[in-house]
Formats: C-alpha cells, structure tokens, sequence
C-alpha cells in the first residue's frame, strides 16, 4: 500500500500554487458549458472521465488560470495510470461533499469502487452562484466498499448518455484509384474543422483479405481504434482491403504478379493523401499505424509516400520474413503434438522449410515465381525478402513506435518487438517501444476458453482493444513534436 500511495494519482491545481497568482486571483469565468454540480453531474463527470468520453470536454471545466499551466495531454495520460493501477470501474459507492467558504469552493467525494483498487474521488470547483469552474480533481486509494450503485446500471446510463454526446462523425470515402476504389470510413472527432485541425491515422491491416474493420473472428480491431482514438481528438482513416473487394475477381496471372505493392503498399499511400486533402486533417500529423503484416510493411509505405507521414506506429509485427515466423509458429505446434500426429506434422514441416530453403537460394524473380510455398506463389515472399525494413526506418529517422502485447501467440516477443530492438540498436532514439502485459496480437484481453488460448479461437470469443493501450498510442500522437516541458 505504500508503494501505491507513492504513485497516487492526483491532479491537485489550487491559484496558489501557480505563478503570478496575485494577478490572476480573479479569472474571468468559463462559458455556459459548466454544469451545476452535484451528485449526478460528477458522477456524469467521473464516468465520462474512466471511460475516456470527449476529454477536451472535461479539460474545458477547468478554471481558465489552470487550464493555462496544465497541458491537456497531461490531464488526459492520468487516465492512462489511473487504469493500469486500479483495473476496471465496477460501480459507485458512498457521496459526501464539504465546503470551504473562505475558499468559497465545494468539495464532492465520490467513492469509485474498481477492480484493483478502490479510489476516492475529490472533485473540487469554485462555489458561487455564477462560478462552478473546476479547480482540482484528485483520485485517492481507498478501502474496499461494496458496489452501491449497482455496476450494470450504471454503464446502461452511461451509454444512453454517451449516445447522446456525438464525440465523432463518420463520412464515407473512396480510397485508391480505378480500377481499384476502395470503401472507407474517416472517422472525425467532433469539433474538427479548418480552423480546428486535428492529428490522423491511416490503419493498414495484417495479411489476408480484410475489411475496414480488421474483422477477425468477433473481434473489430480498427473499429476499436478509430472509436478510441476519436475520443481522444484523434482522426483515423479505414478502409477495405484491395484482395477483400476483389481478390475474387482477379485473374490467375494478376494473383501471380502480385506483390505487398498491389495488396498494401498503393492503397495504403492513397489513404494518406486523400488526408492530405482535407482542410481539417494537421497536414504535419499524418501518422501510419500498421497491425502485424501492415506493421511489417509500414517503413516501406512511409519511404514510398513522399512525405506524407510524419511518423509510424507498428503493432505485433517483426523484420523478420513472414516464412521465418511461420518456422517459429510450426515448432511451436510441434511442440504440442505426440505418437502419430507428431510424426505427421513433422514430416509436412519438413518439406516446408525445403521449399522456403530453396526460395532464400532464389536469385532472380522469375526463379522464385517457380516456386509455390502453402499453395502460395513464392515471388509474394521473395520479394518482401528484398528489401530491409529495418534500414528503413534507421534511414528515415522519423517517430516511431513499436509496440506487442507479451500474450501474442503469432508474433514471439523474440521475433517481434525484441528483434526489432537487436536490429535498430541504442543509437535509435526516434524509436520507442513498448509491450503490454496480457494483451494478445490484437492488442485485447483474452477471457474466453482455455482451450483456445493461444490459437486462432481466441478470435471466436468476443473481445476490444484493450482501452489503457489504445489510450497509450493516441497519447504518443498528440505528444509528437511536443518538447520535454510541454509532455
């Protein structure tokens, strides 16, 4: 409990403790958008707050002086600490309130009971008749206490109410060219516009056909992000994957010359530039967020794109070959099997890893369209294989971000986030990394099943992204180009 106390999350802003205080001791008061505060509004408050709801909201309750000192990305990545520390909200216990009238404020001391740890929230504003500006807000451990207003209702009242607050608008758009147009959606936060330019994200998906969503089994993981990221003032761009709109369509010999360049690259390229387009998109803050292959992909895109992204994010990928992860994913299967099945299994291996032998021996693009690899042509493989990624992104020297949940069972943390770090080495400051615990290769939490653990099931158990980690990555893009003083 003493460590925990040592971390206490609190976000105590008083006039005195702020320069200049003289001068500012009468500020001038916020609009008509501050509520009358009393137990529904703060509870309202706390739950818009846990649950990430329009921060730029929340941020403008504050005492203009305060708002003045305190970034608004430094009040938002509480949120962030406030999850990993107490885990999920459960429900609300006991209300009191105090006032202080030489202070002329009013305290309200809301009990949040949490999955981890239970919190008092102190949540304080100016009390006046004309004056309700927030002036501090601090989370607090506390004892455990059971769950008075009882969970499931109170997150039924939360979503009628945040239906009612559109934190985001969705247009659809085309993405590509002819004969290639793609379906897609830009996601924008509410209050974007020329004069109110927000940062954007391009999602480029794994490999395989995809929909805009990246809909695997019953999860959606751009779904997932571009809701997260909205909330937090981010724009995202999605859309459907060329082979999922026409792979069906195409011809045999289309199939065989095909490259990433057709499947991924292009249209990955076009989504950033119709963002370039639109006046309410920061034309400096186009970042592109690659998840497994796309995040394989994704030094490729940006040294292609001629400028349009400022910085990348890589989700579950790794610069090793796709074959070569394959080899670590079949010993790990083999690992599993006994008697006959093993025998099997370890025969069918085998002759896999020849034909991947024969490809890496291929020297030429026509020599590797002679060879097939899982009934896949191997002039697919052999030509990621050309090119390093790694160098890439040494070469470039943008942001970047490199991130896995340590549960991934298709990408190892050796294969993965530890081989690019072996890669790119110390001197590599633009890259940061970051694994997040118990999260699998979407990113979620998986409480489904221990029989599908650890496999492609996992997928068939309905799941999110996990919402500390989807906070994490929206505060790495509004953070870019921001200096030390002002994170």
């Amino acid at each position: 409990m003493k460590r925990f106390l040592t971390l206490m999350l609190t976000l105590v802003f008083v006039l005195g403790c702020l320069p200049g205080t003289d001068a500012l001791a009468k500020s001038s008061r916020m609009n008509d958008g501050v509520p009358v505060w009393d137990e529904t509004s703060v509870k309202e408050y706390a739950m818009d707050f846990i649950h990430g709801h329009d921060m730029d909201r929340l941020f403008g309750y504050y005492d203009l002086q305060i708002r003045r000192y305190m970034p608004r990305e430094t009040y938002a990545a509480m949120l962030s600490e406030l999850e990993w520390m107490t885990g999920g909200f459960l429900g609300f216990g006991t209300y009191r309130t105090y006032q202080e009238t030489e202070l002329k404020t009013k305290t309200h001391v809301l009990h949040l009971c949490m999955e981890k740890q239970d919190l008092e929230l102190y949540f304080t504003h100016k009390d006046e008749e004309d004056d309700w500006e927030v002036m501090a807000v601090e989370f607090a451990p506390a004892e455990e206490q059971p769950v008075l207003d009882d969970e499931q209702e109170a997150e039924q009242q939360y979503a009628v109410d945040a239906a009612a607050k559109s934190n985001y608008t969705t247009l659809e758009v085309k993405v590509g060219s002819a004969p290639y147009l793609l379906d897609g959606i830009l996601t924008l936060p509410t209050g974007a516009s020329p004069t109110n330019q927000v940062p954007a994200v391009v999602l480029v998906h794994g490999s395989g056909p995809s929909d805009m969503d990246a809909t695997i089994g019953q999860t959606k993981l751009f779904a997932d992000i571009a809701d997260l990221f909205a909330k937090k003032g981010i724009a995202t761009l999605r859309y459907d994957k060329r082979t999922y709109t026409y792979g069906g369509t195409m011809t045999a010999a289309e199939i065989q010359a095909l490259t990433v360049e057709e499947e991924t690259i292009q249209d990955a390229i076009s989504a950033g530039q119709l963002l370039l387009q639109n006046e309410s998109i920061r034309q400096d803050r186009i970042v592109l967020l690659g998840h497994s292959m796309g995040a394989m992909l994704a030094p490729r895109i940006v040294s292609e794109a001629d400028g349009v992204f400022s910085a990348m994010i890589m989700i579950a990928g790794s610069p090793k070959s796709l074959l070569d992860i394959s080899l670590t994913q079949n010993d790990q299967v083999l690992a599993t099997l006994t008697g006959e099945a093993y025998d099997e299994a370890a025969a069918q291996i085998a002759a896999y890893e020849e034909q991947i032998k024969a490809l890496k021996r291929a020297k030429t693009a026509e020599a590797a369209k002679e060879i097939t690899i899982g009934g896949v042509n191997g002039y697919y493989f052999w030509e990621m294989m050309q090119v390093d990624t790694t160098k890439l992104i040494s070469r470039m020297k943008l942001p970047t971000y490199i991130v896995q949940g340590n549960a991934d069972f298709q990408v190892s943390l050796a294969d993965g986030i530890e081989a690019y770090e072996d890669a790119l080495g110390s001197r590599s400051n633009f890259v940061q990394y970051k694994i997040f615990r118990k999260l699998n290769h979407l990113l979620m939490n998986y409480d489904g099943p221990v029989s599908a653990k650890g496999t492609i099931a996992e997928y068939d158990t309905p799941a999110t992204m996990d919402t500390v980690a989807g906070r994490n990555l929206a505060d790495w893009i509004l953070n870019l180009g921001m200096t030390s003083d002002e994170e």
